[in-house]
């Protein structure tokens, strides 16, 4: 017979699964289904013994969170919509500790960017071939919506491309478009589009 705090254990885990699994990816979500529990009790047991005490919430909160995205969240940014509807964190300080995440592991994270930027683009690679084939590959756009750190990616990629050609050939740079939230919304020429994506595919993005 499961005692009481069989129980109530069983009933935080599942809380804990829902609330981490907010747009969550298949890979995210098999890790917190096979890691969850050994990362919870890695945590509470380095807390316990004195490895890992810090002398702020602000501190602790920034490694706790930084284990989350090391172990279950590999594929992913640190983003404050995220961080705010999984951890309960206030928008504003989810920010924060968002920025900070990224600033201090800016390496693992601009290889995440770099991912989700090739992921978007290829979803208009075609229609962009097509364009750039009809000689509209200069004015025809394609809106795409990225991550703070994949919008940098693609202003760093524009940048290096436009940087060794001649103005006159220079494709036309993405167009910034408002943006609400976390995402920024821009309008990307299809040679443009093109451009980038073979930066990426040669390596120069990497």
């Amino acid at each position: 017979m499961a005692k009481p705090e069989d129980d109530a254990r069983k009933a935080l885990l599942e809380r804990a699964h829902a609330l981490l699994s907010t747009d969550a990816s298949p890979a995210a979500k098999k890790n917190l289904k096979s890691g969850l529990d050994g990362l919870a009790a890695t945590l509470l047991l380095e807390w316990l013994v004195g490895d890992k005490r810090f002398e702020s919430q602000s501190q602790q909160a920034e490694y706790w969170l930084s284990r989350f995205y090391e172990d279950i969240f590999v594929d992913e940014q640190p983003d404050a919509t995220r961080i705010y509807e999984r951890f309960g964190v206030n928008l504003p300080r989810a920010g924060y500790l968002a920025r900070l995440l990224r600033a201090r592991r800016a390496g693992q994270w601009r290889q995440a960017a770099r991912v989700e930027l090739k992921t978007q683009l290829e979803r208009y690679k075609a229609r962009a071939e097509e364009a750039k084939k009809e000689g509209q590959g200069h004015v025809t756009e394609f809106d795409l919506s990225l991550s703070l750190g994949a919008a940098d990616e693609l202003r760093v990629l524009y940048d290096r491309i436009a940087a060794f050609m001649p103005e006159r050939e220079r494709p036309k740079p993405p167009k910034a478009k408002p943006s609400f939230g976390n995402s920024r919304w821009l309008g990307v020429p299809a040679e443009t589009l093109l451009s980038i994506l073979q930066a990426l595919a040669t390596g120069d993005g990497t």
